[in-house]
């Protein structure tokens, strides 16, 4: 936690810094607007690949943008691994800057502290279509949970044919429930992606990028002040198969270790009205799962396929931008028999205890996703051409999932289609004052839902039955938000404030829902 926290001001310094030294050079200048900012950050695309030499063909005026905000939603319409309620508190900061004419950086820092109400049936990060051997309690609780998230991008630019960059992103996140048993999950997450672009002419151009990141999630034993007989602790294996020990936290601990590996490849063609982005990824997953004295229930290992298009048309005053995304995983996890083999030392009379695996089940447990979605959204220019008066646009995705679970077997598919819109509109648009409207509108609807198990378990009915009747329901998600921007000066300095207020609701039937609502404030500086 020292080296977090040191880091984090060491980043936060830097960007205060950069802001300073950026300011004194001309301690008159407004850093321009947000909206200005939003379009420069629209048409430098290939910030949403994993291609940062890209970002050099098209550039973000130099400033800072920071943003404290607090968010807090609860309801009913929540699956039965998640709490009843949310509140939320966050920090934001994202800078550009540059070196010189052919070195430029981007950085952001991201703290969230939250903490979620009667949560049960999962002490992990990652509880979903994931690594099937998680734990949890049946009591629920209080989760507070701290992430920390660094990111920086160093890119190329006007280096001929050639571009390169690089990025590092460090994520760190703590996660304590505060009822008995007591679990403490840590979470280390950190990704190194070098990149290259080559410029075949002026209008086409080819990118690669490569991956690795390490990621490991760590429990190291449960506590309780209690001594209820009664109290039972989950170790889940898949689906409805569960093994519910009383007393079974007693010595509990586990960490998952991941290893992945990826590449991805671009294409870009770009003149003056017209910008088309495509990225092609794939990476891999391996996935150990320890336990005391590396006991292991299984491993498990995914293929992540990933598809980026986005298309950005320039005529006149209106820009059009189309996104299409599609995510494919394909994950397996192996199930072990082992046993505990004690060897004494005739020396040293010493034991050394040490799990051996005696049988593997290859593919036990599989996980299925498929992610598809679209986006097209329309903006119209403000006066000085800049930023834009208004936006409208049509949203659509489809999601689906399935998780199967072998001899005996069960199966749980889902799938929902989503559609909507959602737009903004500018009452006030001055240069430095602006207040605009934003809303949203999402229905979706259910397309396919199986579920069919081998066994009836506590598992069944208190947690794949209750999720399996939240997929199933028909929403509607709106929401409603105003933004406001004005003018700030502090001495010589001429910065930009902002203020976001905002509130939703996610309508179900059956007369469930869940409310949100949060505002935030900021500041853009030179």
């Amino acid at each position: 936690m020292k080296r977090i926290c040191i880091t984090t001001l060491i980043y936060l310094t830097l960007i205060s810094n950069g802001a300073l030294v950026a300011q004194s050079r001309d301690s008159i200048t407004y850093p321009g607007t947000l909206k200005e900012r939003e379009m420069q950050i629209l048409h430098q695309n290939w910030n949403m690949t994993g291609n940062s030499a890209g970002m050099g063909f098209s550039h973000v005026n130099t400033g800072s943008f920071t943003t404290l905000g607090l968010i807090t939603g609860s309801g009913d319409y929540h699956k039965a691994q998640e709490g009843s309620a949310r509140n939320a508190l966050q920090f934001r900061t994202e800078r550009y800057d540059k070196f010189n004419q052919k070195l430029y950086v981007k950085g952001s820092f991201i703290f969230t502290r939250e903490r979620e109400l009667d949560r049960a049936w999962s002490d992990v990060f990652h509880t979903y279509n994931s690594n099937p051997y998680i734990y949890g309690s049946s009591v629920k609780g209080n989760y507070e949970t701290q992430r920390f998230d660094l990111n920086v991008k160093v890119y190329t630019s006007n280096l001929g044919k050639f571009n390169v960059g690089v990025e590092f992103d460090y994520k760190v996140a703590d996660m304590a429930k505060q009822r008995d048993p007591r679990s403490r999950s840590y979470l280390l997450d950190y990704s190194l992606l070098p990149s290259l672009t080559y410029s075949i002419s002026k209008t086409h151009t080819i990118g690669i990028n490569v991956k690795y990141r390490f990621e490991k999630e760590k429990m190291p034993g449960l506590s309780t002040v209690q001594t209820n007989p009664n109290l039972k602790y989950f170790d889940f294996i898949g689906l409805e198969h569960v093994d519910g020990k009383i007393g079974g936290y007693l010595g509990f601990q586990r960490q998952f270790v991941s290893d992945y590996m990826g590449v991805a490849i671009q294409y870009n063609y770009n003149n003056k009205k017209i910008s088309w982005l495509t990225s092609v990824g794939f990476d891999s997953q391996r996935q150990e799962t320890l336990g005391n004295k590396k006991q292991s229930p299984g491993s498990y290992n995914s293929y992540n396929y990933t598809l980026l298009t986005n298309l950005i048309l320039r005529s006149g005053k209106y820009t059009h931008d189309l996104k299409i995304r599609g995510s494919i995983l394909d994950g397996g996890a192996d199930e072990f028999r082992q046993s505990l083999i004690s060897i004494r030392d005739p020396e040293t009379n010493e034991v050394t205890e040490t799990w051996e695996t005696t049988y593997k089940y290859i593919n036990r447990f599989i996980v299925k996703t498929k992610d598809l979605s679209t986006d097209y959204k329309l903006y119209s220019s403000n006066k000085d051409s800049k930023g834009y008066l208004w936006n409208i646009g049509f949203v659509a995705s489809y999601n689906e999932f399935s998780n199967y679970y072998y001899l005996p077997y069960s199966q749980y598919s889902v799938s929902k289609l989503f559609a909507g819109l959602n737009g903004s509109y500018s009452l006030l648009d001055k240069k430095h004052h602006c207040i605009d409207f934003v809303f949203r509108a999402v229905a979706g609807v259910p397309s396919k839902s199986v579920l069919t198990l081998a066994t009836q378990t506590e598992i069944s009915t208190q947690v794949l039955q209750p999720d399996l009747e939240f997929h199933n329901k028909k929403t509607l998600d709106g929401s409603l938000e105003v933004k406001y921007t004005f003018p700030l000066s502090f001495g010589k300095s001429k910065m930009q404030g902002y203020a976001r207020f905002f509130a939703g609701n996610i309508f179900a039937s059956d007369s469930m829902n869940w409310s949100n609502a949060g505002f935030s404030i900021g500041i853009l500086t030179l």
